[in-house]
């Protein structure tokens, strides 16, 4: 695919595509979205970010797919279908970030099953990101490339002082209560970046048709509550801990790729110290990082996907048989 047109192959962020269900130990019921091609060069696993679902790929499994990748993406618990009874961002008995963490291995035993001779690209985007790199730290012998879409390193001081007030709302809140605090320092606090922002959304991309699809997107820009960011920004501790780090694998070859206006990713500081890191810490030997000048959060859906998504395929070529 040599003449990439990413926007002719934009479709609508709520994804029709069947969905398939892979039950958990504890009786979780994860919703599977499968995009599937004939003579599959490799397999892309996606991780969808905070607030949206995997219904906001299909446009990017599309393009994968004109390139002869098999793509599954799966609803984390918390977010879209994977919530049975609606209350989207709350947390319960089988809703919460552990959980998340953990469907990572039965999804990556499905796809692994279906598709037992082919490379695994994992893609993490955002929070997705973050929950790829706990799941490369723990099995880094069930992928084969890692793909970190609009990540970013926090810092351990930063992640303990979020996580004190995290705790602290919940205690003042409720662990289901949304705290303006939280939201003032996450998505809201990410959108004051933007002088005149004609939506609370424009942090994600300059595309204005993609944010007022997001926008109008059920499953997409909810609040998450106290309980779920507590757990979050634990795990978020965790994963940049050294001897965590170094779990992934030398030899895995990592891509990093954002915008310089990413307000999540500290205007592109955060993803170049995160590569810094895989490189110094982990002793990582094939680190490639993508920093696109006055890009925004969700690379993939930006007004200049096409130069990403041509760089990401022409990555993609370079690393597999």
């Amino acid at each position: 695919m040599n003449n990439l047109v990413v926007g002719h192959a934009m479709s609508a962020i709520s994804s029709s595509d069947a969905i398939e269900w892979l039950t958990t130990s504890d009786g979780h019921r994860i919703p599977l979205r499968h995009w599937p091609v004939e003579n599959a060069r490799a397999v892309v696993h996606i991780a969808h970010g905070m607030a949206e679902h995997s219904g906001c790929y299909a446009d990017v499994a599309a393009l994968l797919n004109a390139e002869g990748l098999a793509v599954m993406a799966h609803d984390h618990r918390c977010h879209g279908l994977a919530v049975s009874n609606g209350a989207l961002g709350n947390t319960s008995m089988l809703q919460h970030w552990s959980g998340v963490c953990s469907d990572m291995n039965v999804v990556n035993a499905e796809v692994r099953r279906r598709y037992p001779e082919l490379p695994l690209v994992l893609l993490g985007h955002s929070m997705g990101s973050f929950v790829s790199q706990h799941f490369a730290q723990r099995h880094p012998e069930r992928i084969n490339l890692l793909l970190l879409e609009g990540s970013s390193y926090q810092a351990p001081w930063f992640t303990r002082m979020a996580g004190l007030m995290c705790r602290f709302e919940g205690w003042r809140q409720g662990d289901h209560g949304r705290s303006p605090l939280i939201h003032a320092l996450s998505f809201g606090g990410f959108n004051k970046a933007f002088k005149n922002a004609r939506t609370d959304f424009d942090w994600l991309s300059r595309d204005e048709d993609f944010v007022d699809r997001y926008i109008a997107d059920p499953l997409c820009g909810y609040q998450l509550c106290n309980g779920y960011w507590r757990d979050f920004i634990k795990g978020l501790n965790a994963i940049y801990q050294p001897e965590a780090m170094r779990g992934i694998r030398t030899d895995l070859p990592v891509y990093l790729f954002a915008g310089s206006r990413d307000p999540a990713g500290h205007n592109g500081r955060g993803v170049v110290r995160l590569a810094n890191l895989y490189r110094e810490v982990v002793g990582s030997r094939d680190v490639t990082l993508r920093l696109y000048p006055g890009a925004r959060h969700d690379i993939l859906h930006e007004t200049n996907r096409d130069e990403v998504l041509t760089d990401l395929l022409g990555w993609l070529r370079r690393h597999l048989p």
